[in-house]
C-alpha cells in the first residue's frame, strides 16, 4: 500500500495535524492533547445515531469509541472535531462557585492551564491546612 500524507484536525482538541503519512500507525498520537488518531472518535465510520456508532457493518464492535483500536475499517475523517457546547458546564460551574464563594477562572483561558491551576490551588489549600510551606 503507498503511503500518502494527509492535512487533519485531531476529534479531540481541534489541533491542525499537518502532513500526516497514511496509513498511520495504531498508535499515532495528537501532537498537541496526546490523544489517540487510530480511534472511532477519528474516524469518517464513526455515527453516534448508527449501530454501535459505526456505519461499517462489518466492523468489530470497540467499546471505548476515543481510545486506539486494531478496525481494519479504519478511515481517518479529516474534520472530525465537533466543538463542544460547554454553556450548561460553565452555567453549572458557575453557580457551584457562587455557593462556595469562590471566583470561576477567566473563560479564554485553556482548560489544560486551569486544570492545572486548580489542582495546584489545591495542593496549597492541603499544605496550608496541615501546617506545611509557612
Amino acid at each position: 500500500m503507498a503511503s500518502r500524507s494527509v492535512d487533519m484536525q485531531c476529534w479531540k482538541c481541534g489541533a491542525e495535524l499537518k502532513n500526516l503519512l497514511l496509513p498511520f500507525s495504531r498508535y499515532e498520537e495528537c501532537s498537541k492533547c496526546r490523544a489517540d488518531l487510530h480511534a472511532c472518535l477519528g474516524c469518517r465510520h464513526y455515527d453516534p445515531t448508527a449501530a454501535d456508532a459505526c456505519r461499517e457493518d462489518k466492523a468489530d464492535f470497540t467499546l471505548d469509541k476515543d481510545k486506539a483500536n486494531f478496525c481494519d475499517f479504519f478511515t481517518v475523517h479529516t474534520k472530525a472535531y465537533k466543538p463542544q457546547d460547554t454553556a450548561a458546564a460553565q452555567k453549572a460551574r458557575a453557580a457551584l462557585a457562587e455557593m462556595f464563594g469562590e471566583d470561576l477562572p477567566a473563560d479564554d483561558v485553556d482548560s489544560s492551564l486551569t486544570a492545572q491551576t486548580e489542582a495546584d490551588r489545591a495542593l496549597a489549600e492541603l499544605k496550608k491546612l496541615f501546617g506545611e510551606g509557612e
